[in-house]
């Protein structure tokens, strides 16, 4: 039996929060286990410094009802090696979550991408009872991915209408990487149309389901069967 219901693995703290916090919130609700593995510490970004993220996403964890594990692979420099693979190989079987989510495989950001295989390949290998890696062998029954900048038509669309606020909420706890603040240094991600992009995105895949507010993930197809049961189930 699986322990996590849903694991999203993100490079940075607030990558889930970008994507996802949606369907974390509403999995919580419906007292399902969720959980977020940041893969780095997220030192390298223009603004915040380690210790001010790591508040931050506890923050938003705690809004979403959500664990939160936090890595220590250096920001933008960590590499698809072994000794990585197996750091997250160890939290996929000590968590031994029924469906993973993984960061998008085509993305502006090369650390997204980097994680997606990273990740990818550790969940298929923590099932393989003979690899030189501590615990019991446990493989995800169901592994899907978020979009990048043009995804295309997703596989999966989850209505969070009814968690929107409490969604916005972890979102907005991250503070130092999306308030926009002349005394900070200017970023993308700070501009208030980072913000509307995170909006309007949910406003279009809710629009496609004729509801308010709606998360996507793309998946292998057919879609697992894990998949459709954990998150069809959250509709």
């Amino acid at each position: 039996m699986s322990d996590v219901d849903i694991l999203v693995v993100g490079a940075h703290p607030d990558d889930a929060e970008v994507h996802v916090g949606g369907l974390l919130a509403l999995a919580a609700r419906r007292g399902l286990r969720t959980a977020i593995l940041d893969l780095t510490r997220g030192e390298m970004g223009t603004r915040g410094d380690a210790a001010t993220r790591h508040a931050e996403a506890m923050a938003a964890a705690g809004i979403l009802g959500a664990e939160r594990i936090i890595l220590d692979l250096p920001d933008a420099r960590f590499e698809e090696s072994e000794p990585n693979r197996l750091k997250v190989m160890v939290q996929i079987r000590t968590l031994r979550p029924s469906v993973v989510i993984l960061p998008a495989p085509d993305d502006r950001h090369p650390d997204h991408c980097r994680a997606f295989r990273l990740a990818r390949d550790a969940a298929y290998y923590s099932g393989l009872k003979s690899y030189p890696c501590p615990l019991a062998p446990w493989r995800p029954a169901g592994v899907a991915w978020v979009g990048g900048e043009n995804p295309g038509q997703p596989d999966l669309v989850v209505d969070v209408s009814a968690v929107w606020a409490q969604r916005m909420a972890a979102f907005d706890a991250f503070g130092s990487q999306f308030t926009q603040d002349p005394a900070l240094p200017p970023t993308r991600i700070a501009d208030p149309a980072f913000r509307r992009g995170v909006e309007g995105r949910a406003m279009h895949w809710g629009s496609l389901i004729t509801v308010a507010w709606a998360e996507a993930l793309w998946t292998t197809r057919p879609v697992p069967p894990a998949l459709l049961r954990l998150l069809g189930g959250l509709a």
